[in-house]
């Protein structure tokens, strides 16, 4: 009888050692995946805070940017700087479509920032062979992330910078011949042009059968967005005469919400020549304008 005792103590000392070890092999299995979902959460939110903080600088701004990082300055003194008017002596900045050129007088050495649309290049004059200075043959890939990141609290210098450069103008301020803005485009047309530009002229469908309306509406960014809510959407942006929009990269199988935005620039002098000219084309981009949703 008392062998019978102790051998069922037993057995309930070993049930209740297993439940101990499957218990907290249950706890240890929660609090691993509870860390799992942490550090994924953590990297989302990290990932979309990045992201946020590059959206607050337009390429203008970029363009200072990549030039105070080469140049190891800050936009306070680059501001103060004095300005170059003809061959007098300091600085000269002037732009031509996303290409900031920066030039020293009377060095006469320039330096070239290139916006593009995740970072920025700077091509520069270096003496790499001890025989002299070449001609932009030093060159520097900065990423947008990094620059808005290191001059977040110098935007308001930067932004005087720009100012004091005219940088800002509607016109690039090296190209006196530049082609003023149309004046007979409504936002509701510039915005089906651009469309027709980065989809095809063909993608705009007036048919009997066709009951979608394009949309336009402004984005998280500041963007404006026009399109069917798909992934043919544009974001653009209007500076003057110069449109700069973006589009998903459809260049190989990714799915489109993991898909990065291309950056195009065009004109919409271009725009109007190309998609506004002839008589059925301004009947058909009227249809959509009219019939057109904002938000």
């Amino acid at each position: 009888m008392k062998k019978s005792i102790v051998l069922a103590s037993t057995v309930l000392v070993t049930i209740s050692l297993a439940a101990c070890g499957n218990q907290s092999s249950s706890s240890e299995n929660a609090s691993s995946s509870s860390v799992k979902v942490t550090k994924k959460a953590t990297s989302k939110s990290s990932s979309s805070s990045a992201k946020t903080q590059t959206d607050r600088f337009n390429n203008k701004e970029y363009g200072i940017m990549g030039y105070l990082m080469l140049s190891e300055t800050n936009a306070s003194k680059l501001a103060s700087t004095e300005k170059s008017t003809g061959d007098s002596d300091g600085m000269k900045i002037s732009k031509n479509g996303n290409t900031y050129t920066f030039e020293v007088f009377p060095m006469g050495h320039s330096t070239n920032v290139i916006v593009n649309n995740d970072n920025v290049t700077v091509k520069y004059d270096e003496n790499t062979d001890g025989s002299g200075m070449g001609d932009k043959n030093g060159s520097k890939t900065y990423s947008k992330q990094e620059l808005a990141s290191k001059y977040a609290n110098q935007k308001d210098e930067i932004d005087k910078v720009i100012k004091k450069y005219n940088l800002d103008s509607n016109a690039d301020t090296n190209n006196s011949n530049q082609q003023a803005a149309p004046t007979d485009l409504n936002e509701k047309t510039e915005a089906v042009l651009i469309y027709a530009k980065a989809n095809g002229f063909d993608t705009l469908d007036v048919s009997d059968d066709n009951d979608a309306s394009m949309e336009l509406s402004t984005a998280d960014n500041g963007r404006k967005t026009v399109g069917y809510g798909s992934d043919g959407d544009v974001q653009y942006q209007i500076d003057g005469n110069n449109v700069t929009y973006w589009t998903l990269d459809h260049s190989d199988d990714t799915p489109a919400y993991k898909q990065k935005m291309v950056e195009h620039t065009t004109t919409l002098s271009e725009l109007k020549q190309e998609f506004y000219t002839a008589d059925n084309q301004r009947q058909t981009v009227d249809i959509i304008s009219d019939n057109m949703e904002e938000d």
